[in-house]
């Protein structure tokens, strides 16, 4: 039976930093149904192992009886928390499988659907796909935090929205109808995601690294499965088949996956200060001011420039040499399905190293591979070693974010999502850039004659650019020093 605590007991200290994380302080005449009458705050002044559950005394309201709040779920641990992730975790393999292999809906888009038309128009409605899907947090962190209420019915929505792009999809007719489907509909699917990347923070404080590594595994696994899937159900019923099943199919499965996905710290519904209901929540954006969050938006900006060449121009790279064992499809899935133990292991180090240091080792040891064994490989095996390295280090970046954006926010409940929104606009900004910018590129043939890929159909200047702005990337993460640890 849980431990009944009294409220003086507890003591009215207003310190910043509770002892089970930076998201215990919680006052309970803020919770739904109560008026603010106290303004103590509880959680703080007593530690309290987040792995035991408490249940604190209230004061009596209007001479009623005493009532009795129950405390937080644990942090890092517990049934909700685990379920929380799970969930999140199979809307990242929803969500991200397309995007992280669009590189095969590219080829048959291409060479199939669309063939000799608007081969620009295809490359930037996949490109915009990826990147508005990231720029759409920069709108739906802020109305996540004012409104925090409808998180459910948004993320609905977004799934809707997905599913929509993939039916639509299926009646397309013209390459620019494909920029209306997966280029401005699909990225509607960030009301799905993202809040599962900020809630996160709600539920994992020592163990977030990791917890965060795991969930953005998810993508890697989405990215892993969606080429196959996706060839299988092409060669075998079609391309508006496809289309129509997967929609389908993401409406059904994101729909049991959004069950879990709550809130660990109950959203209030009285002001501290105003006795009427609350309809939106002030937001304090003094964070933004930081140096680390320039540093972290630098650094984001010029990794995500360089990371996204690889998933678009791999698959087209293998289909010009005539690849077969593994095609273009196979070193997608090998690229992507390394990066699922790669989210983990970096967010594994984030939580233990310096943060610099996990920059360090992603961005250079991606942008070498690129340089060296993409650089000179025009065989099977140096490809698929690319695909290996560039999958564990590079596609898996963001697998430090949690750390990036904590050092950020500090122990401001309200920044962790606002950051992360501002870092996936960022992101999308350098997606959405990499593709007019490669496909400028490749029509730029000043490596004739060069040896392995660099003179091989233009593709030399692409890998110098892919490379360069990753290693640029490092250099700015050197200097995203943390001074709280």
């Amino acid at each position: 039976m849980a431990e009944i605590i009294p409220l003086e007991s507890l003591g009215r200290s207003t310190s910043r930093r509770p002892s089970a994380g930076v998201f215990e302080s919680v006052k309970p005449d803020t919770l739904d149904g109560d008026r603010p009458d106290s303004q103590v705050v509880f959680g703080s002044s007593t530690p309290i192992d987040p792995e035991t559950p408490t249940t604190t005394a209230a004061p009596s309201i209007a001479g009623s009886s005493a009532a009795f709040i129950p405390a937080l779920p644990p942090v890092d641990g517990g049934r909700k928390a685990w379920a929380f992730l799970l969930g999140a975790t199979v809307i990242e393999v929803l969500v991200w499988g397309l995007p992280f292999s669009v590189g095969i809906l590219h080829v048959y888009w291409t060479n199939t659907l669309f063939h000799g038309q608007g081969e620009s128009t295809i490359t930037l409605a996949a490109t915009l796909q990826t990147g508005l899907l990231y720029m759409s947090g920069m709108i739906l962190g802020p109305v996540f935090e004012a409104f925090p209420r409808y998180t459910k019915f948004i993320m609905v929505g977004g799934l809707v929205a997905v599913s929509m792009a993939f039916i639509g999809s299926a009646f397309v007719t013209r390459p620019w109808h494909l920029i209306v489907t997966f280029g401005c509909l699909y990225p509607l699917g960030g009301a799905l995601y993202f809040p599962c990347a900020s809630i996160l923070f709600e539920w994992f404080q020592v163990r977030r690294g990791l917890a965060a590594g795991i969930m953005f595994a998810g993508t890697g696994a989405g990215g892993t499965i969606f080429p196959f899937v996706m060839t299988g159900l092409l060669n075998r019923f079609g391309y508006k088949a496809a289309m129509i099943s997967l929609g389908l199919g993401y409406l059904i499965v994101g729909g049991l996956a959004v069950i879990p996905i709550e809130r660990r710290i109950p959203v209030p519904r009285f002001s501290s200060t105003d006795p009427r209901p609350m309809r939106r929540r002030q937001i304090d954006w003094s964070f933004a001011k930081r140096k680390t969050m320039f540093f972290g938006m630098a650094t984001i900006l010029f990794t995500s420039m360089g990371n996204f060449i690889p998933s678009l121009w791999l698959p087209s790279f293998a289909d010009e040499l005539t690849m077969t064992s593994p095609s273009g499809v196979g070193l997608i899935a090998i690229m992507n399905a390394a990066s699922v133990p790669g989210n983990t292991l970096l967010g594994w180090l984030s939580d233990r190293f310096p943060l610099p240091w996990v920059i360090a080792l992603s961005c250079i040891g991606s942008a070498l591979s690129c340089l060296f064994l993409w650089g000179f490989g025009t065989t099977s095996a140096p490809l698929i070693a690319f695909s290996l390295v560039f999958g564990l280090l590079g596609t898996s970046f963001s697998g430090v974010w949690s750390r990036m954006i904590s050092i950020v926010a500090h122990d401001d409940p309200v920044a962790p999502a606002l950051t992360l929104s501002i870092f996936s606009f960022v992101r999308g900004i350098g997606n959405i850039s990499s593709g007019p910018i490669s496909d400028s590129l490749l029509k730029v043939n000043a490596l004739r004659g060069a040896a392995g890929a660099y003179g091989f159909n233009n593709y030399g200047i692409l890998l110098i650019f892919t490379g360069l702005s990753i290693l640029i990337g490092s250099a700015t993460g050197l200097a995203f020093f943390e001074k709280h640890r």
